[in-house]
């Protein structure tokens, strides 16, 4: 355990941090590794070698992020407030590559694919409401069997999320997301009716209150071929669509491809004119039965006949609140010129405690010991056991010390354990993945001149 919180005075406090450190260090050097033989440091790997985008985007704005084809929305609201209640604001940001990351595996067998990875930041962090990403699908003349595969840290393998929404102009294919992660567009090969698992359509389908946006949120589900639910992340308990919308207002109705079978929605709506947005949700899971796949002709549907119109069940009554099974929204870390957000993941079984350290002119060293100096600060230290693991150093001023700066990431205790590390300088922005099972890496360096 560290000496975050204890009753030791700071002078004792670093003497105890220095040796132990140093111990580490001489330990390293005689054994080859910090722990047991299964906890090898891997060196990060950076696969998008500095390519993509970022963009900080506040509680009260709506910005379309594009990047290499792929295209994020996000929306009035989808940033969670601060904790005063407070607009929030968050980096978010595209990076794409034509190979995995280091020790992420192959998609699996019966998938092959379409697009470049994509990288989408932040991870490990909770939104209010769905943003929607946007897949690029030109090479292909149909969006019938397209999908999109998004990693599980926490099963340690590729899961399908359900496909919301289709740009047919553009030939992109969107899905809704509460947090965001590392994906892949793929193509399902599927050999005979016997292993078709094709996804059918639902389409919220009540009469269109003026100005207001409506999410589905999947309650439960009883599919036709019940094997299918171990591809989706949580069996799809959770996975969100909205309507499509423009200018922040809805243009249609919202549908939702979903396996064939029973399905029940919790309904959310907010006003699309509302600053900030009052999320309401109806009290009572909207059924439906979606007997049959969908088919598409080219990029287009016939919505009357291949999407099973459905509308709420009588009895029930409008909540102010998300759905149940949204996820806590994250407070929102700092950002500015230089962000170093550092991620990863804790369960009961599997906890480790990493520190992200900040190195720079005249002797910076921003870390947990020492979280703030004139320019710079860390103000998300990460000390419970389990979950989504965040640490964050930000810039506090708008222009930074002219020199040399170098991001670190330290294996404190625990086992070893996989990473991600993104970087943002200046609108430049690069991910970094790894394992560390002991001792320390750098994740970048950069110079300001």
């Amino acid at each position: 355990m560290k000496l975050k919180n204890n009753k030791l005075g700071g002078v004792l406090l670093k003497t105890v941090y220095k040796f132990s450190i140093l111990f580490s260090i001489m330990l390293c050097v005689f054994i080859s590794s910090c722990s047991d033989s299964s906890d090898n440091t891997i060196t990060p790997n950076d696969p998008n070698g500095g390519s993509g985008t970022t963009q900080s985007v506040t509680s009260d704005q709506r910005q379309n992020i594009e990047f290499d084809g792929f295209r994020l929305e996000v929306h009035a609201g989808d940033v969670p407030r601060n904790s005063n209640g407070t607009a929030g604001t968050v980096a978010f940001s595209l990076n794409t590559s034509s190979t995995t990351e280091s020790g992420i595996p192959s998609v699996p067998s019966g998938f092959t694919v379409i697009s470049k990875y994509l990288k989408a930041g932040p991870e490990s962090f909770n939104l209010n409401s769905p943003v929607q990403l946007f897949f690029p699908a030109a090479s292909q003349n149909t969006p019938q069997d397209l999908a999109v595969l998004k990693y599980s840290e926490a099963a340690q393998e590729w899961k399908l999320v359900p496909t919301s929404a289709l740009d047919t102009a553009n030939r992109k294919v969107g899905i809704d997301q509460l947090s965001l992660g590392y994906y892949v567009l793929v193509k399902q090969n599927f050999s005979d009716n016997a292993t078709d698992f094709r996804q059918g359509g639902a389409m919220y389908d009540c009469p269109p209150e003026p100005f207001m946006n409506y999410i589905l949120t999947v309650q439960s589900v009883s599919p036709e071929k019940p094997s299918i639910l171990s591809q989706y992340s949580g069996g799809l308990i959770g996975q969100a669509y909205m309507n499509p919308i423009f200018l922040g207002c809805p243009i249609g109705k919202t549908k939702a491809i979903v396996p064939q079978g029973s399905i029940s929605f919790w309904v959310t709506r907010s006003n699309c004119q509302a600053n900030p947005p009052v999320i309401e949700t109806y009290s009572i899971p909207a059924p439906v039965t979606v007997p049959d796949p969908l088919e598409f002709i080219g990029w287009s549907t016939y919505d009357a006949v291949t999407y099973v119109p459905f509308c709420l069940p009588a009895g029930g009554s409008w909540v102010a609140g998300r759905p149940e099974n949204w996820p806590q929204p994250t407070v929102p870390v700092g950002t500015g010129t230089f962000q170093a957000t550092l991620t990863w993941l804790n369960t009961a079984s599997n906890a480790t405690d990493l520190d992200l350290h900040l190195y720079g002119p005249d002797n910076l060293h921003i870390f947990w010991s020492n979280t703030s100096s004139a320019n710079f600060s860390l103000d998300r230290d990460w000390q419970s056991q389990t979950g989504n693991a965040i640490e964050n150093i930000f810039s506090t001023t708008a222009t930074i010390p002219l020199g040399n700066y170098r991001v670190n990431v330290v294996h404190f205790s625990g086992f070893a354990k996989s990473f991600n590390c993104r970087v943002i300088v200046n609108g430049s922005v690069t991910n970094y993945s790894g394992n560390l099972g002991g001792g320390s890496v750098d994740v970048r360096t950069f110079t300001i001149q």
